[in-house]
């Protein structure tokens, strides 16, 4: 398991709606993959005195549930989403030189932008604007792969923990930071093709 990073294209008429909209954010987000519980029927095991005021201080997230399971999300089409799996964070240090802050457009490209919505237990997800999107491609398509791997130095990777860790240890994070670089590069490269938006999560 672990913590994972992923990105996902966002079009620009769905901009004020994920930011609005909690349930389209959800769907939008995955979260709502799998069975949705049934909150209703789980409170009924409760003695009456403690149902009924659970039901009604509940009734607000009965209700979501309820719309949950009558409206699933559609999934996305897989180039629409980039899963960065555990590469992330060295990826931002690598753009950033930085565990988790950094210069634009660099750092906006896997952990900046604005948060929007709850703490989906590493933090709210991210949005980037199309605008941003734009500046992101450009700096990412001037700096090479090669380039960007002159920068990976596994001993201050280690030093400045970095997730997961190990990469003094594990030589193939070289080649799987490379990789998942290129992937990045393409993704943004596509998606200001296109004029979206990314939104950024961990999960």
């Amino acid at each position: 398991m672990g913590m994972n990073g992923k990105l996902r294209r966002i079009a620009p008429q769905d901009v004020l709606r994920f930011r609005d909209d909690e349930q389209f954010r959800n769907r939008m987000l995955d979260t709502g993959i799998g069975p949705v519980p049934d909150l209703a029927s789980g409170l009924s095991i409760l003695p009456w005195y403690v149902r009924w005021p659970m039901r009604f201080l509940l009734r607000k997230q009965i209700r979501a549930l309820s719309q949950a399971k009558s409206s699933p999300a559609a999934p996305a089409p897989p180039r629409d989403i980039l899963d960065l799996h555990k590469s992330w964070h060295g990826l931002h240090f690598l753009l950033t030189q930085s565990s988790w802050e950094g210069p634009e457009p660099y750092r906006s490209a896997i952990l900046g932008g604005e948060e929007v919505g709850d703490d989906l237990g590493y933090g709210p997800p991210r949005l980037v604007l199309p605008e941003t999107v734009e500046e992101v491609a450009r700096a990412l398509s001037a700096l090479s792969a090669a380039q960007l791997m002159t920068r990976f130095d596994p001993a201050a990777m280690d030093r400045e923990e970095i997730y997961p860790g190990g990469f003094v240890e594990d030589s193939s994070w070289k080649r799987d930071l490379r990789r998942d670089y290129e992937r990045l590069r393409d993704f943004y490269a596509e998606t200001a093709a296109q004029g979206s938006a990314v939104v950024s999560w961990i999960d």
